[in-house]
């Protein structure tokens, strides 16, 4: 019952406050998933994406996609900051795989360790998403975000949706080198 209030709220405002909705709802996406909700989106994604002649196609799924790249950009401008080899492995092997759609490893092994990254990861996820609903992209289908979702906007879309992840990575490693990391948070 939750999963469906989140869900249709998350519609409503999309639809409704158009890219402030996506901007929120890209802020917002990270923490969804650390609760899990994220699943229940599964349905209406099916939905808009069965209705793609009217809809576009889903609007989730991109939302998706420009976190999943925050993450893995957080990730790996704590990479380049740290000098704790140990986490150097961690960085490299959890920021590329978030890139390619597994956030898991990036969100629990490093952003939330450390908060900042978390945040400055919500805040790209959040530009993504506003950019995103600007630009009205919408997935063809259904797969894994990031790197492998381009596959679902090769057509007029292509060089937005690259725009637009390029954008969320940038703004999440910069935010993050910038202000998401000091030599403190090691010890």
């Amino acid at each position: 019952e939750a999963g469906n209030l989140l869900a249709d709220g998350i519609t409503w405002g999309y639809n409704t406050l158009g890219f402030v909705g996506g901007g929120l709802f890209g802020l917002a996406y990270a923490p969804i998933c650390l609760t899990g909700m994220h699943h229940s989106f599964i349905a209406i994604e099916t939905q808009l994406i069965a209705a793609k002649a009217t809809t576009g196609g889903s609007f989730i799924f991109t939302t998706a996609s420009m976190n999943n790249v925050a993450q893995g950009a957080a990730v790996l401008a704590v990479l380049f900051l740290t000098k704790n080899e140990k986490m150097k492995s961690i960085c490299s092997a959890s920021g590329v795989s978030a890139l390619l759609g597994i956030t898991e490893p990036a969100v629990f092994g490093v952003n939330l360790k450390f908060v900042k990254p978390f945040v400055m990861s919500m805040i790209g996820g959040g530009v993504g998403g506003f950019l995103a609903s600007i630009f009205h992209l919408r997935a063809t289908g259904m797969s894994i975000t990031g790197i492998p979702g381009t596959l679902l906007y090769l057509n007029e879309q292509l060089p937005l949706y690259i725009l637009v992840n390029v954008v969320a990575f940038g703004v999440a490693f910069g935010l993050t080198w910038m202000f998401g990391f000091n030599k403190k948070m090691e010890q």
